[in-house]
């Protein structure tokens, strides 16, 4: 089972240590401000607007692979490379190299509100990095590492389907996250986001209101020698009749950070700079 932690609960460094070590995953509920929920409320209203856009207005925001922002269309990302094309759409933005010419202009206050929804998130992932950081005893590493992060928050559209399918093909095939953590919000109640444990089962994500779904990626795992676990998820065609949307924001470190073992335990992995790690994994999904 995925747990649910309360944010506020005061054997909150206890359940983090259990979740991550064991399945890399867990649903964190107040963990937001009220003012800041509404907030995160009112962006996913203008991502619903966003993907009801035509076809045509949405290439215009074409994604760039050298900064890894911008829209993408039905068919053109396979997080599985063994496994056919993901069934949905995404606009990934970021609030420090993001071109102008990527900001959609067709939605009153579209970029105001995407901003303040990345720094809810940026701010979130500090107060957790900082809890991350107790439980693993690294004297504040982790969250000194993103202070001036390199984060991609993306917006997810899984459109309704009822077409036929290929052999392995889902609305996002299985895989784990390539850098620190993500934040992930569901924002509306539609099932199939689902995570593999080590024991190889498969297990549903549970949908809560006003919460934020943390897992660990596979950075983090290097960085902690195999402490902390990236897990693989999908999201599988259960509910496929049903649109979905989800907000997940990418967590990676200032680039330049070399990421090296934090414990004392005998290493696992060479150092590596965290920029090049992302751009490799990056190249094998596009």
């Amino acid at each position: 089972m995925i747990p649910v932690i309360d944010f506020k609960n005061d054997n909150v460094l206890e359940e983090i240590r259990k979740a991550y070590t064991t399945v890399g995953f867990a649903v964190f509920k107040n963990a937001l401000s009220e003012s800041d929920q509404m907030s995160m409320n009112l962006w996913f209203d203008k991502c619903r607007e966003f993907f009801e856009l035509s076809d045509s207005t949405k290439k215009l925001y074409k994604y760039e692979a050298e900064t890894n922002l911008g829209y993408s269309m039905v068919g053109d990302e396979n997080v599985d490379p063994d496994a056919p094309k993901d069934i949905k759409e995404s606009f990934n933005y970021n609030n420090t190299r993001m071109k102008d010419s990527l900001w959609p202009t067709q939605i009153p206050f579209f970029k105001v509100t995407a901003l303040n929804s990345i720094r809810i998130a940026d701010d979130l992932t500090i107060r957790i990095l900082r809890l991350f950081d107790t439980v693993l005893n690294t004297g504040g590493v982790l969250a000194r590492a993103h202070q001036r992060p390199y984060n991609t928050t993306r917006i997810i559209h899984y459109p309704a389907y009822e077409g036929s399918l290929e052999n392995k093909q889902m609305r996002i095939g299985e895989h784990s996250d390539y850098g620190t953590i993500t934040l992930l919000w569901q924002i509306n109640d539609v099932p199939g986001l689902q995570v593999q444990d080590l024991g190889g089962v498969w297990h549903p994500v549970p949908y809560a209101e006003d919460s934020v779904v943390v897992n660990i990626g596979d950075l983090l795992q290097r960085w902690t020698n195999d402490y902390f676990v990236s897990t693989k998820h999908r999201v599988v065609n259960s509910h496929i009749h049903l649109p979905r949307f989800s907000m997940p924001h990418f967590v990676d470190p200032e680039p330049g950070t070399m990421v090296k073992n934090l414990t004392k335990e005998p290493s696992k992995y060479e150092p590596i700079e965290s920029l090049e790690y992302l751009n490799w994994r990056l190249a094998q999904s596009y």
